[in-house]
């Protein structure tokens, strides 16, 4: 089967969230079938990276778009209704590319990610179209309002609206529709919701697994230090759980790896926070640390970089919000605290019970073996990816 899948950036680095479940996607879908990549870049596409996505990929097909073009666009949706994000991905050139490249390949099933993707497929001549929602992003944006300036609040309002209805509008023009979780399935204004296919992200459970170091780490956070939701959290931990630990551990460092620390981020000036930026291989980050903390107060979807510490076998703290979509127990795989006093219990907690957290990092390990391996949400992808007369057509064969 042809499957052209459809994404508003290149695939790698994996370097934000879309980026990783859109390449091991690939990868996925990939082992059964010719898969045609069609996608948008902004940024320069390093050789290494391209040759690996042709490796993969029977074809591929990367439009570039300008800065210009994109500042233009954005601004006259002023006046619009459209997105903000679908606006700055979608150009009259960008579309009428892939409605050629499409009528090139003649492909059997077109697999969009992201809404933010939908303009560009909405009157493609394809007979099987899916689309991967992965996180209700609207809510992620209404999260964000309270933290944010006043000006910015104004331009989120604008867009959470828009936003909202655009989830609601593309809805009809798929036959099937992932998305990462139950929490998010049910944020998505569409009378019809509950019809959307749960297919949650992964973790590379070969690649993220426990190794043996010195913990010199007291706590870690990974993530894109740019992201809202990753900034959000970081601050929360310097200016509202610290304060509460500086009497019984003074000297507590908590290590954020990960690209492009905010400017906010960077004016802490914080004794306890170290920023690395850039970090290409996070394992021997996750190996020295002897807790991973990510008590998320905003943001949707599945959090990977949990998944990742909990592949590792790290003992993981987060919150209610963060581990709703991955189910973890509490006390057994993951620790949950939903305050700053809760989280600094945790903290001073599972740091003087090292058997505890121990045995918490080894039952998170095997909570990702059995049900979140890249491998396993692979399998569900390429059956719920089969046309429905197709899996029609299988079951009365096999009767």
């Amino acid at each position: 089967m042809k499957v052209l899948v459809v994404l508003s950036r290149f695939p790698l680095p994996t370097d934000k969230g879309d980026k990783l479940r859109a390449w091991h996607h690939i990868l996925g879908l990939a082992e059964e079938h010719q898969v045609f990549l069609f996608c948008l870049t902004n940024e320069k596409i390093q050789a290494d990276d391209l040759e690996k996505v042709k490796a993969v990929c029977a074809d591929v097909c990367v439009v570039r778009q300008s800065l210009p073009g994109i500042v233009i666009r954005m601004l006259f949706n002023v006046f619009g209704k459209l997105p903000f994000q679908v606006t700055y991905f979608t150009s009259r050139y960008s579309v009428s590319r892939l409605k050629k490249y499409t009528q090139q390949v003649k492909p059997d099933v077109l697999y969009c990610q992201l809404v933010r993707m939908a303009a560009h497929c909405k009157n493609l001549e394809v007979a099987h179209k899916v689309i991967d929602y992965q996180d209700a992003f609207s809510k992620g944006l209404e999260r964000r309002l309270q933290h944010e300036s006043f000006f910015k609040r104004l331009m989120i309002q604008m867009e959470l609206k828009r936003l909202r209805a655009y989830e609601t509008e593309v809805f009809d023009q798929f036959e099937k529709r992932f998305i990462i979780s139950e929490q998010d399935a049910g944020l998505i204004d569409h009378p019809a919701r509950k019809e959307m296919i749960i297919l949650p992200n992964g973790v590379d459970v070969d690649f993220y697994k426990p190794e043996p170091a010195a913990k010199t780490i007291d706590l870690l956070f990974t993530g894109n230090m740019q992201y809202e939701p990753n900034v959000n959290c970081v601050s929360y931990l310097v200016k509202e759980v610290f304060p509460l630990l500086k009497e019984d551990f003074p000297h507590i460092q908590l290590v954020a790896a990960g690209k492009n620390p905010s400017s906010e981020l960077s004016r802490l000036h914080s004794r306890n926070l170290q920023l690395t930026g850039w970090v290409k291989d996070l394992r021997k980050y996750y190996q020295q640390a002897r807790l991973f903390v990510a008590p998320m107060q905003i943001g949707i979807g599945m959090q990977n970089k949990i998944l990742e510490a909990m592949s590792m076998g790290m003992p993981v703290i987060t919150s209610s919000l963060a581990n709703n979509a991955i189910g973890a127990k509490h006390g057994k795989e993951i620790w949950i605290a939903d305050t700053p006093a809760k989280v600094a219990e945790a903290i001073s907690y599972l740091l003087n019970n090292t058997e505890l957290a121990i045995r918490l990092g080894q039952n998170a390990r095997e909570l990702m073996l059995s049900r979140y391996s890249w491998a396993e949400q692979n399998k569900a992808l390429n059956r719920f990816l089969e046309p429905a007369d197709a899996i029609a057509s299988e079951n009365v064969q096999n009767k």
